[in-house]
């Protein structure tokens, strides 16, 4: 058998390994993010106020988002947005086109005459991520008494997502580039503290006077992404000098999350200040969760059933409302409770065979990572895709 031998010197050369900046916490929140928001859906009793759940998404958004930003190299911001944007496509948009044309196609195939033509026009919004808009011009929501809302409706929050990540990058690449290196982070903290209490304020200000536009708006919903996105900037050496203090603030955080829960419903003035409930909540959260003593509420978080829930809440939000939704439709809708759990239990299902067969494959896919240009054409793809199953819809309903 032949040795190998291996120079020391070349060893000591290759380049260490990148850190992982996985948490499982922070999956175990998107968990409970979406549990909340599918129990809310599903007319559970007690989670009324599970429509919280977005807002929890919008600061883990905001988070996320800017720590992956902040990784960046200072380099030319053209190719940093390319680059950027080329990946939310591949995680984003191939599944959420799948359930778009699909909720088309099996409303079509089962409502018959029920079928609601507005539904071709939401879809081709969506299909642009700027379902918000729609849902505001139609005056359509989740809260009308006696008013089916759209099937598509739950995209609006995908929409405000993609409306601030317009804007956002920009403005993130733009600090890094223009700031020496430890001025970045206080100079992006003063931007958003000034952008959060802007839009927090228009939000106070709306929800009052026009709820439908506030609850959709993206200028009332920007503050929320923001404040993840300022939780990125806290020091983590104020963090980790105090794992006893972040478990209690944590506990609190999750205590406060289950009092917006339970006591807001569909007549509560939101988003407005009642929406700082949540997210303040999934900001502590995520603050603290960096280190914790060990049993403390980023355990717990990061279990290993919670983790997979987070792994598969994008899939399972995108698929649940059309389970939910689209049976109420029927001539004879089952309401059961037998019923509502077979149609969440459909849901997750679709969601589980989405994220193994169609998301991590796209989302890992090589040749996508390097080519950006296939990632661009893959979305116009999808576009395209969305449109023609409307058109031939459309003419069929005809």
């Amino acid at each position: 058998m032949s040795r190998v031998i291996i120079d020391p010197e070349s060893v000591r050369a290759l380049p260490a390994p990148e850190p992982s900046h996985f948490r499982g916490d922070i999956q175990g929140l998107r968990a409970i993010a979406v549990i909340l928001v599918v129990l809310d859906h599903a007319g559970v009793p007690g989670f009324e106020g599970g429509y919280v759940g977005v807002d929890v998404f919008f600061v883990i958004s905001g988070y996320v988002i800017t720590s992956l930003l902040l990784r960046q190299p200072p380099r030319q911001i053209s190719s940093n947005l390319a680059t950027f944007y080329a990946r939310r496509i591949r995680r984003i948009v191939p599944a959420a086109t799948v359930v778009l044309v699909a909720t088309v196609f099996i409303a079509y195939i089962t409502l018959g005459s029920n079928f609601n033509l507005q539904l071709l026009g939401d879809v081709r919004w969506a299909s642009l991520f700027a379902a918000n808009f729609r849902l505001i011009a139609t005056g359509s929501n989740y809260f009308i008494p006696g008013v089916s809302p759209s099937l598509i409706t739950h995209y609006w929050s995908l929409a405000v997502e993609e409306q601030f990540y317009l804007v956002y990058p920009l403005v993130v690449f733009a600090i890094t580039r223009s700031s020496v290196e430890h001025r970045r982070r206080a100079r992006l903290a003063l931007v958003l503290i000034i952008s959060i209490a802007v839009s927090a304020w228009w939000s106070y200000h709306q929800t009052p006077l026009a709820p439908v536009d506030a609850y959709y708006s993206p200028f009332t919903r920007f503050w929320e992404l923001g404040l993840g996105g300022l939780a990125t900037l806290v020091p983590t050496t104020w963090l980790r000098r105090a794992p006893r203090r972040n478990s209690f603030l944590a506990l609190a955080a999750l205590v406060l999350l289950s009092y917006g829960v339970i006591h807001l419903n569909s007549t509560s003035a939101y988003p407005g200040v009642l929406a700082w409930i949540p997210c303040a909540a999934a900001a502590i959260l995520l603050v603290t969760g960096l280190d914790q003593v060990r049993g403390g509420p980023a355990t717990w978080l990061a279990w290993r059933p919670c983790r997979y829930v987070g792994d598969i809440s994008y899939s399972l939000y995108l698929y649940h409302y059309a389970w939910l939704m689209l049976p109420l439709l029927w001539a004879s809708p089952p309401t059961s409770p037998l019923a509502r759990t077979l149609e969440v239990g459909g849901a997750v299902i679709c969601a589980i065979l989405s994220y193994h067969l169609l998301e991590n494959p796209i989302r890992h896919s090589r040749l996508l990572s390097r080519d950006r240009f296939a990632a661009f054409l893959l979305l116009a793809v999808c576009v395209a895709l969305s449109w023609n199953a409307t058109l031939l819809v459309g003419h069929l309903a005809q």
